[in-house]
């Protein structure tokens, strides 16, 4: 989606608090998330002591998040949904993703290594696409109605950043770099379809159930990216 409309969508979310809450709902339930998987975090399988260190201060942000975001919704004076698994982030990149990287207690060492290699990865593009997405919904929460809704996404970015770095960092300690590179391309091509997916999905439920919460001089505007974005998808 091109950058000025996405500025404009999410101020106009962030200016209702029915809608904000719905997309902040969306964050949350990805937050959420690692709590209802059997495949992610498999600390087990991490020999390293920082990289072990280092996921297990990921897994506390994920969980402060949690709070964060449960937080700010209430604030709002809206509920919070528990989504189902179709519209949770996490959930569609591992639909397009042709490996899994879930460890089994008799894989071999090797073949563990290469499964949680494969993890951070996934990893990585799913916190670059959510730093990238904050960084527009942070700077649009100057326009939402409590203070603490900019507060509170600050907060969450400044960790997320952290955690785009040490992923892909990791790939790299894990595997050969020609190996690791393949991986990272695996990854990065499941993350592209899914944004693609979860995007028009996304905002087409937005624009329609709160259509009336829009202006009207962009609601078409957003009908059409949501279209463009689903053409993109199909096309491939």
């Amino acid at each position: 989606m091109i950058p000025f409309i996405k500025n404009n969508l999410h101020k106009d979310i962030c200016r209702v608090p029915e809608v904000h809450a719905c997309v902040l709902n969306l964050y949350l339930n990805g937050e959420e998330y690692p709590h209802k998987v059997n495949d992610y975090f498999p600390t087990s399988a991490v020999d390293n002591p920082e990289l072990l260190a280092t996921m297990k201060r990921h897994m506390d942000d994920e969980d402060k998040h949690v709070l964060i975001y449960r937080k700010l919704i209430n604030k709002l004076d809206q509920p919070i949904i528990e989504l189902p698994m179709d519209d949770v982030y996490n959930h569609v990149i591992k639909n397009y993703t042709p490996v899994s990287f879930h460890i089994l207690d008799d894989d071999s060492a090797d073949i563990k290594t290469e499964k949680l290699a494969s993890f951070m990865a996934h990893l990585h593009f799913l916190e670059l696409r959510i730093t990238t997405s904050l960084q527009f919904h942070g700077e649009a929460c100057q326009h939402s109605p409590i203070d603490y809704s900019e507060k509170a996404v600050s907060l969450v970015l400044a960790d997320e950043k952290t955690h785009v770095e040490y992923t892909k960092n990791a790939v790299f300690d894990l595997l050969p770099r020609q190996r690791a590179l393949e991986m990272l391309a695996i990854h990065r091509e499941a993350e592209h379809k899914a944004n693609l997916q979860f995007s028009y999905q996304q905002l087409r439920k937005l624009v329609t159930i709160y259509s009336h919460k829009f202006p009207k001089s962009r609601r078409w505007i957003y009908k059409l990216s949501s279209s463009l974005l689903e053409w993109n998808l199909k096309r491939g």
